[in-house]
């Protein structure tokens, strides 16, 4: 087992490629060299290990095979953790996730498996393991603000309630899945045209959970739950779409969270290049 009493540890989700290797890349750099301890989690071994080796294989980076949508690897890894590293984090970055266009109930299942339930079940499992003063940053997107903006007041207080716990919030996700069936997402209160809808409201849930956690885990270990918006990066995840900026700014968003004095930051909120944002994002606040 290492001992990591002197090292931050720190797990990032999905971190082979895109927004999530350049946050493990800046933070194997982060000076002094070798005062955080990285575990680049990846579902798929091999390409982790080729991020490995295009790192330059640093010693404070080590791979942790872990794949979010399922709940025996988050066991697995958990117990790696708890094996490896003494059961010591400091920060879990949930950065995994995935995007698709087609509106069906089996693509909408697979998104929110990973992008909603896996981060939810992953924290779960992880947060015994979080020291004093640690955070749990939680990825989302300024499109699930967008996307409430859209939506009927009804639904955006649904989603704003102070009390809302997490088995209302597996409710509210579960009719929207349920709804794509039959297309009554207006009955919801859900505007059909909001832009990639299936994403977006996977991104609305995670910003919801994040104030779940905030609320549930407050005055434990002094712990920061936060939720970031990179910013619309080229990626896999958007098929590197031109005029996107590129991750290495989607990174700095989140190292932001990650580094930031606390009372520099509000546990629950959302933030995006270092600003706080509104759970509700109105078109015209963009300017």
């Amino acid at each position: 087992m290492l001992s990591t009493s002197q090292q931050r540890v720190i797990l990032v989700t999905g971190a082979n490629k895109g927004i999530g290797y350049e946050v493990v890349k800046k933070l194997a750099n982060e000076l002094p060299l070798n005062n955080n301890l990285i575990l680049l989690g990846c579902r798929d071994l091999k390409r982790g290990e080729d991020a490995l080796i295009r790192l330059g294989s640093p010693p404070n980076v080590h791979l942790l095979h872990l794949d979010v949508s399922l709940r025996e690897s988050i066991t697995h890894a958990t117990n790696k953790i708890k094996c490896e590293y003494g059961g010591q984090l400091d920060i879990i970055i949930n950065n995994a996730a995935i995007g698709e266009l087609e509106l069906t109930v089996d693509i909408a299942r697979t998104m929110f498996t990973t992008n909603y339930y896996g981060i939810k079940t992953l924290n779960e499992h992880l947060f015994p393991f979080i020291r004093e003063n640690g955070r749990v940053i939680n990825v989302a997107s300024i499109s699930g603000s967008i996307l409430l903006s859209e939506a009927s007041k009804d639904l955006q207080e649904k989603y704003l309630s102070s009390t809302l716990t997490t088995e209302q919030l597996d409710c509210l996700v579960e009719d929207f899945i349920s709804a794509i069936e039959i297309n009554s997402f207006e009955a919801l209160g859900y505007n059909p045209k909001s832009s990639y809808l299936i994403y977006s409201v996977t991104k609305a849930a995670v910003i919801a959970l994040t104030r779940i956690e905030a609320r549930q885990w407050s005055g434990s270990k002094n712990v920061l739950v936060l939720s970031v918006c990179p910013g619309f990066c080229a990626t896999d995840l958007n098929r590197n779409a031109p005029g996107a900026r590129p991750a290495e700014l989607g990174a700095d968003s989140i190292l932001h969270v990650v580094n930031a004095p606390q009372n520099e930051l509000k546990n629950g909120c959302f933030y995006r290049d270092g600003q706080q944002l509104p759970q509700v994002y109105m078109i015209d606040d963009k300017n």
